[in-house]
Formats: C-alpha cells, sequence, structure tokens
C-alpha cells in the first residue's frame, strides 16, 4: 500500500519544479520600485502562483485543471519557503571554509 497517492507525488513533483522556477521569477521582481514591502512580494508570490503555475502544468504536464490548481497552491507555499530560507542564509566565504577545515 502506498502511503502517498501517485497522483499526488506527480503533483508535488511537478510543484517543487515550478516552485523554483517562481522564486528566480519572484527575484527579479523584487526590484521592481513598485514592490516595496513584504507584503507586496506575498501577493506577487499568490498571483503568479496561480497565473503561472496552472498553464504551467497544463501546457508542460498534460494535467487536468483541477491537478494544475494544486500545481498553484503547492508552489506558493514551496517559493515562500524557498525565499525565506535563503533570505536568512548567509553564505560562507571560501577562506572560513578552508579555516575550518585546518
Amino acid at each position: 500500500m502506498d502511503l502517498l497517492p501517485k497522483c499526488l507525488m506527480q503533483v508535488l513533483s511537478i510543484s517543487m519544479v515550478f516552485s523554483v522556477i517562481l522564486m528566480a521569477l519572484i527575484q527579479r521582481l523584487k526590484s521592481l520600485s513598485i514592490v516595496r514591502t513584504k507584503s507586496h512580494i506575498w501577493i506577487l508570490n499568490l498571483i503568479f502562483s496561480f497565473t503561472l503555475g496552472i498553464p504551467f502544468g497544463i501546457i508542460f504536464y498534460q494535467l487536468p485543471f483541477l491537478e494544475s490548481i494544486w500545481i498553484g497552491v503547492f508552489s506558493f507555499i514551496g517559493a515562500s519557503s524557498i525565499y525565506e530560507t535563503l533570505k536568512s542564509y548567509t553564505p560562507l566565504s571560501l577562506s572560513e571554509i578552508t579555516h575550518s577545515d585546518s
């Protein structure tokens, strides 16, 4: 017995791919002068998750409309999670990595 249905696994996999694309788009749109607050980013994420996520599922994966809506829902959740994680991420420099290994 499968723990998760095959359909759900497919939708989640497609949503992960689309979340990466959506996150890159949101990062580009952040530089616009109309995007001033965190709520603007949240609204852009919500709008683009559905306006691009639904056609993404239908066109590239030939999914029915209802499953494509779930692509939008899961990508909205995923893209905002990825964004928040990367926002708090502080990259290490190469010198910090090599000194910690010694």
